[in-house]
């Protein structure tokens, strides 16, 4: 944001430079440009959350979906890995460490 002395000194040359007869009307056209680029900018995040939400729905992702259910279920066996990456075994085939 501008502090106050900028933006005086910004007046102070349009005021220079346009002339006091065409600053309101300058004021004016700045205000409506103002008006329609906001409303411009929020009816496309309107559409764009209207289309997202679309997404979601079809692809079976809504936001007000339960998180947990995507996880797998309890196995009533421990899941050991063993000493080389990627092998999945259960304790009872293979163990962790091995007694010495």
């Amino acid at each position: 944001m501008l502090s106050g002395p900028e933006v005086l000194v910004i007046l102070a040359i349009a005021l220079f430079v346009f002339g006091p007869q065409k600053l309101p009307g300058l004021a004016r056209s700045l205000g409506k440009a103002m008006r329609e680029f906001k409303k411009a900018s929020e009816e496309i995040r309107k559409g764009f959350e209207e289309e997202v939400r679309k997404v979601e729905e079809r692809s079976g992702h809504a936001t007000s979906r339960d998180p947990a259910a995507d996880l797998p279920e309890k196995s009533s066996e421990p899941i050991v890995l063993s000493e080389r990456m990627g092998e999945v075994s259960s304790p009872k085939t293979e163990p962790l460490f091995e007694k010495t």
